[in-house]
């Protein structure tokens, strides 16, 4: 037989084993292809049908319209207003991301770098979900964007809401603004459904009443194309508005108020007596929180916090101030109750009190003389006070200042109040490791020293006057409701307490108080208003010591260590209807300063509010 004929009936050599070896390779390549198909469609079905979901069906957010704020009579203090921002996708961008949004930014004439840091901030979060870039354009950017829109796939138009406040500067610092929320926000927990991008309140009422008014976002549910184009609406979820809040602030009597201070820096407080509500509140300076509204820059930020005039803090509210002669109302009070004095017992005033190796000086340089409790609140004499002071003592001085609500917070509701000080011979010893000093006691009796106080505190105090000892917190919020006008808060003025004051003691120092603006002597009389009756003190808080500025006049004293002139004061004297007080910093005297702003204030109230307390003029005036 042929020996190629008989090998061609066997294998050739090495075939048998190179066939296995290939045979082996085919089915582990088979079942690692079945293996990654059963991974793929069995194990991780759900991931992969969301990616190829978020590659057809998006979710868009649709921000909740922020709750309006009005004042007492629904005029709009805050509301909301359309504005257009454009968002990226940066998965449906054919470019690096950052690389068209600086080619966007030249186009839209915007410098870039600011925009591109906007993105890296928040471009790191779910995928698909549009970054919020580009804020605040006006219809020349929309414009444009619109006309080159397809160069740019992966950027949407939104319109979002914008936080509008009409009255602009006016009561900034009761309103307060609203901010993009940060990181650390979020993280917090306290913003429940918050995102990048969001707006909260970040201060004032704004802040206080965030959760009402922050409302509930919605969305829709879109299909794209693969350029990230919308083509079809698949459905809707409605955002659900924020809730309007109604605040007791008259805004025509705040206009007034803020026009009556003109360029000085100062706070101004004007409540209801009967109620406690805040009917105008003043800061100055002020500023306008449509700034924070929009996208402010670190350079214009920087200048508002540098600025020496502080237009951000709430004087009102947060300033503390020495009070001057019109805490002589409290050592008054506290003399009367410690029958330290007697009403009508006279004392006798040179012009200076001589106490250990110094003497303390009153402000008329010439004395009062003869003077009684009446005499010594009408002329706000000083050398009176030093004597009410050191019969009193300061434990006790500090403790009626404490029972008339001062050295601790009103309650009003808005966040950040100051406490103020009531100083006392432990409080030093705690506070300093310091003993007391008895003259500074006589400093305390007339509002100076170490006592601090805010002007809502004293605002408030003066309001516990008018109403015989009854204290109620003072507030700025009296109802809120939904988009649909149901009532979901409503504030009713409560007392609080009541002192243990007896009413002889309270009508003697409003008798007083009435005096100081009616009678001839009284160092008050620029608040005087026709056919009212008006009780008030006036008080002139010293920054530096009295010494220091001897002989010199107002004007060659600089500005900045001019006293601070008050004025506080409540109408009509029987039958109190509001209460204001008024602080210019560096203003000099109350007299002159202050009292004058507040007399036009309680006129215009009164005038407004209640015609028929206002007495009938003189026959042939």
């Amino acid at each position: 037989m042929d020996p190629i004929a008989q090998r061609s009936g066997q294998p050739l050599p090495g075939v048998e084993r190179k066939l296995a070896v290939a045979l082996v390779t085919l089915a582990l390549v088979f079942l690692g292809l079945t293996l990654h198909f059963w991974r793929l469609q069995i194990l991780q079905h759900s991931r992969y049908q969301k990616l190829a979901d978020n590659n057809r069906i998006r979710l868009l957010d649709m921000p909740a319209t922020r709750g309006i704020i009005t004042d007492r009579n629904g005029v709009i203090l805050a509301d909301s207003t359309p504005d257009f921002s454009l968002a990226v996708v940066k998965e449906d961008m054919i470019a690096q991301p950052v690389d068209e949004i600086e080619a966007l930014a030249r186009l839209l004439g915007l410098e870039p770098e600011q925009f591109k840091e906007r993105y890296l901030e928040g471009g790191t979060g779910i995928p698909y979900r549009p970054v919020r870039v580009f804020d605040h354009l006006g219809p020349r950017e929309v414009a444009i964007f619109e006309a080159d829109q397809d160069l740019f796939p992966g950027v949407i138009l939104q319109v979002v809401p914008r936080r509008h406040y009409p009255f602009g500067e006016t009561a900034a610092h009761v309103l307060g603004y609203v901010g993009e929320i940060s990181q650390t926000q979020i993280r917090s927990g306290q913003y429940p459904g918050a995102s990048r991008g969001d707006n909260i309140g970040k201060y004032a009422i704004e802040k206080a009443y965030d959760d009402y008014l922050r409302g509930k976002d919605g969305g829709r549910q879109v299909e794209v194309d693969a350029r990230g184009r919308e083509l079809n609406v698949l459905g809707v979820t409605e955002p659900v508005p924020g809730a309007n809040v109604r605040l007791t602030l008259d805004i025509e009597l705040q206009l007034d108020l803020e026009r009556a201070f003109g360029d000085s820096r100062g706070a101004g407080v004007v409540l209801n007596a009967q109620t406690g509500e805040v009917l105008a509140m003043v800061s100055r300076p002020a500023f306008d929180p449509n700034e924070f509204s929009l996208r402010m820059g670190t350079q214009r930020w920087n200048e508002i916090l540098t600025d020496p005039g502080h237009p951000l803090q709430s004087r009102a509210l947060q300033g503390v101030y020495p009070p001057g002669s019109t805490f002589k109302v409290v050592t008054a009070i506290a003399a009367l109750m410690e029958k330290a004095v007697a009403e009508d017992e006279n004392l006798f005033c040179s012009g200076g009190y001589y106490y250990g190796r110094r003497i303390y000086r009153d402000w008329r340089p010439g004395g009062h003389g003869r003077v009684n409790m009446h005499k010594g609140i009408v002329e706000s004499c000083d050398v009176y006070f030093y004597q009410m002071g050191e019969r009193v003592g300061m434990d006790a001085l500090a403790m009626w200042a404490s029972v008339l609500g001062l050295g601790r917070k009103t309650g009003i509701d808005l966040p950040g109040e100051a406490e103020g000080l009531i100083p006392s011979p432990d409080w030093k010893n705690r506070e300093r490791g310091e003993v007391w000093f008895p003259g500074e006691t006589l400093s305390a009796s007339i509002g100076q020293g170490y006592v601090l106080v805010t002007p809502l505190q004293l605002a408030n105090l003066y309001a516990t006057i008018a109403r015989s000892g009854m204290h109620m917190d003072p507030f700025l919020v009296s109802g809120i409701s939904d988009v649909n006008g149901m009532e979901l808060y409503r504030r009713d003025p409560t007392v609080k307490r009541e002192t243990e004051i007896p009413d002889e003691v309270w009508n003697t120092v409003t008798g007083s108080l009435q005096g100081v603006v009616g009678e001839s002597r009284g160092t008050g009389r620029a608040a005087a208003v026709a056919g009212l009756k008006v009780a008030g003190k006036t008080g002139t808080a010293q920054v530096v010591r009295l010494q220091d500025m001897e002989g010199r006049d107002e004007e060659e004293i600089p500005y900045e260590l001019r006293d601070h002139a008050w004025f506080a004061g409540f109408a009509p004297a029987d039958r109190p209807r509001v209460v204001a007080v008024v602080v210019v910093e560096h203003g000099g005297h109350g007299a002159s300063a202050a009292a004058p702003i507040v007399g036009r204030i309680l006129k215009k109230y009164v005038k407004t509010y209640h015609p028929d307390l206002l007495d009938p003029p003189a026959p042939g005036t």
